[in-house]
């Protein structure tokens, strides 16, 4: 088959293109002609005509989603950016949204990160959007929850597909996300991250970008009221560092900023404890379902597709309820 792999942002490094790069390596690996386009590359730089299959991972601009040929278009859903105008489906008031998209109140909420323009330009072409996503002949998504919302938002049950990353661990007993299952390319990219480093033991362990969703300073909080004084090694940048830095040393906790990592599947091999505190509705839980394939503890709050990447082998405690969280993760 000769097929158009659709990435909206190549140069960005994030989750969606690592996944989408470890899709082509998989297409190709079985033999397929992939083409991959990206912005800011137009669309008609190749006849649609040509290719028996486009996969789109990414396309934030509704009038190209609405050049893809609707027979032979497969539609990635990795978040929330499709069906919510501001993108997160969390309020400026830091609470969840559970709507589905359109007008009101989406236009009080999306220009809170989007200057006017831009967030208008996004309420009121919600509803194309809606439709030029019904109109491909499947749509896939990585949880039951990401299901729920699209069919929330108006989408055909029937059309989509619940695929989640697929985890697997190496010989070395990494854990190593794959799109669907593993390939050659695939392997050799894995077996590259692991740290030339010697990792120190760890306590309790957070991996990820440290913004307010992720609740990293729940965690904190949860750690001052713990009886048992236990130490946090977090892996990870992000905009709230400085902050969080500052409320580890008020709070008098032991923690450990050890910046980004490119093996955290290491890290998490030698933790006593996993900690997932994001608070917004995560459309699946990577880390939470790494860890849980290495065997590690892992307590996480019960929300949007957490419980679905823990597999019922986690402790999930109520969103946001720092009380609990802390009780959970206290010692024996």
């Amino acid at each position: 088959m000769r097929i158009l792999v659709y990435l909206e942002k190549s140069a960005v490094r994030g989750g969606i293109e690592v996944f989408a790069e470890r899709h082509v390596a998989r297409l190709r690996d079985e033999g397929h002609e992939v083409e991959v386009l990206s912005s800011p590359s137009p669309v008609t730089r190749y006849p649609l005509s040509d290719f028996d299959e486009i996969v789109v991972h990414k396309c934030s601009d509704v009038a190209t989603l609405e050049k893809f040929p609707p027979e032979k278009t497969v539609y990635y859903v990795h978040d929330h950016e499709p069906i919510c105008p501001r993108g997160y489906a969390y309020t400026p008031l830091k609470r969840n949204c559970t709507r589905a998209g359109g007008v009101w109140p989406c236009i009080l909420c999306a220009p809170a990160c989007r200057s006017w323009k831009a967030a208008l330009g996004r309420v009121f072409s919600q509803r194309r959007r809606i439709v030029a996503m019904s109109r491909f002949g499947k749509i896939v998504v990585i949880s039951e929850f990401m299901k729920s919302r699209l069919v929330a938002n108006g989408l055909d049950a029937a059309k989509i597909e619940v695929r989640p990353p697929a985890i697997r661990t190496d010989g070395a007993g990494e854990a190593v996300p794959t799109p669907d299952r593993a390939s050659p390319s695939a392997t050799r990219f894995a077996r590259g991250m692991h740290s030339p480093f010697p990792v120190p033991q760890v306590d309790l362990l957070y991996v990820g970008q440290l913004i307010r969703g992720k609740g990293v300073h729940l965690l904190l909080e949860a750690m001052a009221r713990m009886k048992a004084r236990r130490t946090l090694d977090i892996v990870g940048t992000g905009n709230m560092e400085g902050e969080l830095k500052s409320l580890a040393a008020r709070l008098g906790l032991a923690v450990r900023f050890n910046g980004f990592q490119k093996n955290p599947q290491d890290w998490m091999r030698r933790a006593a404890c996993v900690v997932v505190p994001s608070f917004w509705q995560e459309p699946y839980g990577l880390v939470a379902a790494e860890a849980v394939a290495l065997g590690r503890p892992v307590v996480a709050f019960a929300i949007g597709g957490l419980p679905e990447a823990c597999q019922g082998k986690a402790t999930l405690v109520p969103p946001g309820d720092i009380a609990a969280l802390a009780a959970a993760l206290e010692l024996p």
